[in-house]
């Protein structure tokens, strides 16, 4: 499937929790300080729709079209379409822009890459990253990735300063697992999901296993709030 723009902006009014300068925003599609992004963002959907790019933006398979930018790349001519595509929206918006969610998708190529180690630690990790490309695939969100930590005291185990500064497992289900921490990530208020991991070392040790997991985040779960930094635009 392929989205538009419009389907895109209307995934986005879902009454998710934004601030920014302080106050709550109401509709990240018309704030002046996200419009300009998610504008291009919606733009770059609606070429994969228009004749003159549509196959520069999109490919087929089983009879189903697909965003080229999450296609999963076996071959040079995969990382070629990619980089055409990257190349016909740069000259389309006739500007530079980061952070559209086509780049964000290929960490999650890393860990296909490398299944056969994940299926040593537990057969479930190999399927459920297979589950969230096709479903990437499938669905065309926009999909940024959860990096970057909050710093804190580096000198100082997560347990021995905020233990809700860096994102950690604070209770399971049968549901799946609860959550709690921050996270630093560019374009998270107006994307759909984010593929979230640890960015620090040590993993090994046993006191820290709590924080060592990797996981999809919808951005608009429950619980989940966004502060922004101002923006460039609509100051």
């Amino acid at each position: 499937m392929i989205r538009t723009g419009e389907q895109y902006r209307s995934s986005i009014r879902d009454g998710r929790e934004v601030w920014i300068n302080g106050e709550r925003v109401q509709d990240v599609t018309r704030h002046p300080m996200f419009k300009p992004l998610i504008d291009i963002r919606a733009r770059i959907y609606d070429m994969q729709h228009e004749a003159a790019t549509q196959a520069v933006m999109t490919y087929e398979e089983n009879g189903q079209r697909h965003a080229i930018g999450s296609q999963l790349p076996f071959t040079s001519a995969h990382w070629e379409a990619k980089r055409k595509a990257v190349d016909t929206v740069m000259f389309d918006i006739g500007g530079v822009v980061t952070r559209v969610g086509d780049e964000t998708v290929g960490e999650m190529w890393s860990l296909w890459d490398g299944k056969d180690i994940l299926n040593e630690i537990d057969p479930r990790f190999a399927a459920n990253i297979e589950t969230h490309i096709k479903k990437v695939i499938a669905d065309d969100p926009f999909h940024v990735s959860a990096n970057t930590d909050p710093k804190g005291d580096r000198s100082k185990r997560p347990q021995d300063q905020d233990p809700d500064m860096l994102v950690h497992v604070v209770k399971e289900t049968d549901q799946g697992i609860i959550i709690r921490g921050a996270k630093y990530e560019t374009a998270a208020a107006y994307s759909n999901q984010a593929f979230l991991k640890p960015t620090i070392a040590n993993w090994g040790d046993s006191k820290l296993s709590d924080y060592a997991l990797g996981c999809i985040v919808k951005m608009n779960a429950p619980g989940v709030k966004h502060i922004c930094r101002t923006g460039f635009a609509g100051r």
